[in-house]
């Protein structure tokens, strides 16, 4: 049950810092430099993996709280889903990465201990890659998800547009032949009428002759 939750620990430490490296660069980069290390130039991703990974490694508590201070700013801000929805594991946001220490006993190999710490933390470095690579994965099939979406709803609009813009061109249409048949109706009836008037002057002019 123990190596259970410690694992739970770790996998949410791995989950916080790497998504802050991901898509809180800045603000981590400004933290680093409050403990004296800069960057002459952006750091990479890889770079700041490093930074973080060493000063955990170092047990450089004073650190650890301001980072998870950082995690927990972000939070309060609400202005990220993921961040938001993050749990406390055993109280801590980053806690779980590195066993704390123990005295090696009277006689023992230091190098083998040292040996075993740099291990660990080239196992987190690559872990957090993994999990980054994967973050960004997912949010690149978000952002593909939400292209599809938005070309769908251009293609619905775009559709529903030319089917008005021919409803109106139809409807036009037919007003212009309604207009027309109107308009050669009342010539019919204009030429009706002339006629029928010319008949009937025609027909007074022979019956006065008469």
């Amino acid at each position: 049950m123990a190596n259970k939750t410690d694992q739970i620990k770790y996998n949410q430490a791995i989950d916080n810092i790497s998504y802050l490296i991901l898509n809180h660069s800045k603000p981590l980069e400004d933290l680093l430099t409050e403990y004296n290390i800069i960057f002459q130039v952006k750091p990479t991703k890889g770079q700041l993996i490093n930074e973080v990974v060493r000063q955990l490694k170092a047990g450089n508590a004073a650190f650890s709280k301001d980072l998870e201070s950082l995690i927990n700013k972000l939070t309060s801000q609400q202005e990220d889903q993921f961040f938001g929805s993050l749990l406390k594991i055993g109280g801590s946001l980053i806690g779980g990465l590195f066993k704390k220490k123990r005295r090696p006993a009277s006689g023992s190999n230091t190098g083998a201990a040292q040996a075993q710490a740099a291990a660990q933390a080239a196992a987190v470095k690559r872990d957090m890659e993994m999990r980054m690579q994967r973050m960004r994965e997912e949010q690149a099939r978000k952002e593909e998800e939400r292209k599809r979406r938005e070309e769908e709803e251009r293609r619905r609009r775009e559709a529903e547009a030319r089917k008005k813009e021919a409803e109106a061109k139809k409807k036009t249409n037919m007003m212009l032949v309604i207009g027309g048949a109107v308009v050669v109706i009342g010539l019919v009836a204009v030429v009706t009428m002339k006629s029928s008037s010319s008949n009937q002057r025609f027909r007074d002019s022979n019956q006065r002759l008469q």
